[in-house]
């Protein structure tokens, strides 16, 4: 008892300095909480009302000269539809005469910007002051420039695609300065030689960084970083690097300029289907080509694309969308073009007809050619104009492909066309056959046969006929015979299966007949019989009567 009266004593002494204390503390605690709450507060993004900055406002406001809005409830929605941050920087572009006027801020909404693309041209003075169209002076960018008479280089639509804009490289990583200079700077117009010279300029200055491993490293790694050293040694480097001919082709000849896009691009001008037109813009240019030659000292034909859409190769890639089929590039190489050599045409093909040269290196007429110094798969099959291989290609005929070859450096050797028409009367004979056999298995199938078996054995044929084709390049019956007798074999195999199946229908019919007969005979005595059994009733009607 004592001790619970000693503790009640101390703690009310302490009641009133407990009081005077929590007195003091608590305006504390409350000016700490505001503080953390209006630290909080300042963290918080601000609130977006949607409210579009006060001098971009005043261009929706403005109207034309027919009295209506110069920009559109549309363009106002799209102006709304971008973040806070970035309808900021409009309204300071705005607000410091950047971005001028109504018809300005209406090129650059006709854009349909996303938010990225937004953000980086709100900021770029180059883009904005050369898409300004109060600027008649000014060499600027176009949303159209076959209407606006511009050069297609300054196609503002294409340049916000370009690969290096959308790697956030703007104006300023190829002409110098910074994006927030107000004027062209000295460094920009120190930057650039003059325009004659420029053509043997832009190859080493591409190489500023597609041939620094390093820099590439941070964009695109497996982007390779030696077409500058392929372009030195290629026929176009040649010509433009050490004999100063500025006509030859260089990066944006076959790349472009403020449109560049990467090779999978169906928009790009490096893409598989648009290698030839690209190409061909040069090649297939009869005045801008005429004087080259080739190495032979004849003139350059300017035929080449011509030829090529009309070959087996043109129709896959361009008509038949067969991006596997080869284009220029494929033949003549990329940054390192060259006009294949003889020697290397064989190999070039062979890079996707590979069993065709295998079978070729051991033929004998690979010693007539390396003799007469033929270019290999080129002598039978042509270069640009290549069509689709035909049996009549193998004709021993004198103006066949074979005969008339044989004639002339042949004709002590009557073996060379005794073997042509070996090859092409066996392809004749299987090809026949080949095509005989679908309209057979189709009449067959619509009586009710199985058919599965001929059609496979078929698939048997069509795999033998394409072996005994590729193995004319062994140009030796005994090569050309493991297709062929392979061949033969499977169109003895169909023909035993066609039999069969003529001869299974010809059973069915005959045991049908057998059935139609038994059971017209069963309804002949069933008839005979009801008759037998009306006479007998009718005569026990007779006998029954009074």
């Amino acid at each position: 008892m004592i001790a619970f009266a000693l503790l009640f004593a101390v703690v009310s002494a302490a009641e009133p300095k407990l009081a005077k204390a929590a007195e003091v503390e608590a305006p504390k605690a409350e000016a700490a909480k505001a503080e953390a709450a209006k630290a909080e507060a300042a963290k918080a993004p601000p609130k977006d009302d949607g409210a579009l900055p006060e001098a971009v406002e005043a261009f929706f406001e403005k109207k034309g000269e027919d009295g209506k809005p110069v920009l559109s409830a549309a363009e106002r929605a799209l102006v709304k539809k971008l973040p806070l941050h970035t309808r900021e920087k409009l309204g300071q572009a705005a607000a410091d005469g950047r971005v001028r006027s109504p018809d300005h801020l209406k090129v650059l909404l006709s854009l349909e910007l996303s938010p990225q693309s937004a953000d980086l041209i709100f900021t770029d003075n180059c883009v904005l002051c050369h898409s300004d169209p109060g600027h008649a002076k000014r060499t600027r960018f176009s949303l159209d420039p076959k209407t606006a008479g511009t050069p297609e280089r300054l196609n503002l639509k294409s340049m916000l695609s370009d690969a290096h804009f959308r790697r956030g490289l703007m104006c300023v990583g190829c002409h110098g300065g910074k994006t927030t200079d107000l004027e062209m700077t000295e460094e920009i117009s120190q930057g650039w030689p003059d325009k004659n010279m420029r053509p043997y300029w832009i190859p080493q200055f591409c190489a500023r960084c597609h041939a620094d491993p390093t820099f590439m490293r941070n964009f695109n790694p497996s982007m390779p970083t030696d077409q500058y050293a392929k372009y030195q040694e290629s026929r176009h480097g040649e010509l433009l690097l050490k004999q100063k001919d500025r006509k030859a082709a260089q990066c944006v000849s076959c790349h472009g300029l403020h449109g560049i896009r990467g090779p999978k691009s169906r928009k790009s001008t490096v893409h598989a289907q648009a290698i030839p037109e690209t190409c061909g813009h040069c090649h297939a240019d009869a005045k801008y080509m005429a004087g080259y030659k080739r190495d032979d000292g004849s003139p350059l034909p300017t035929n080449q694309l011509e030829e090529f859409k009309k070959s087996v190769h043109g129709k896959a890639l361009l008509e038949k969308g067969d991006l596997s089929a080869p284009a220029c590039n494929d033949c003549h190489g990329n940054h390192a073009s060259q006009p294949p050599a003889i020697s290397s045409v064989s190999q070039v093909c062979r890079t996707c007809h590979v069993m065709n040269g295998t079978l070729f290196d051991g033929s004998k007429h690979k010693l007539a050619f390396e003799k007469h110094g033929w270019p290999e798969c080129a002598k039978c099959h042509g270069k640009h104009d290549i069509e689709k291989p035909s049996i009549d290609l193998i004709s021993d005929a004198k103006d066949g492909l074979c005969g008339s070859c044989h004639d002339e450096y042949s004709k002590d050797n009557p073996e060379c066309n005794k073997g042509a028409r070996y090859f092409h009367s066996t392809l004749v004979e299987l090809t026949k056959v080949q095509k005989a056999i679908p309209p057979v298995a189709e009449h067959l199938a619509e009586r009710g046969l199985d058919t599965e078996p001929i059609l496979i054995s078929a698939g048997e044929l069509d795999e033998a006929i394409m072996q005994a084709r590729t193995r004319v390049h062994t140009f030796d019956k005994g090569g050309f015979d493991v297709g062929a007798t392979a061949g033969r074999e499977a169109v003895e195999k169909t023909e035993k299966l066609i039999a069969e199946a003529h001869a299974e229908r010809a059973f069915r019919r005959k045991g049908l007949l057998a059935s139609i007969g038994v059971m017209g005979l069963l309804a002949v005595i069933i008839w005979l019989k009801i008759r037998e059994l009306d006479r007998r009733r009718a005569a026990e009607r007779a006998q029954n009567k009074p």
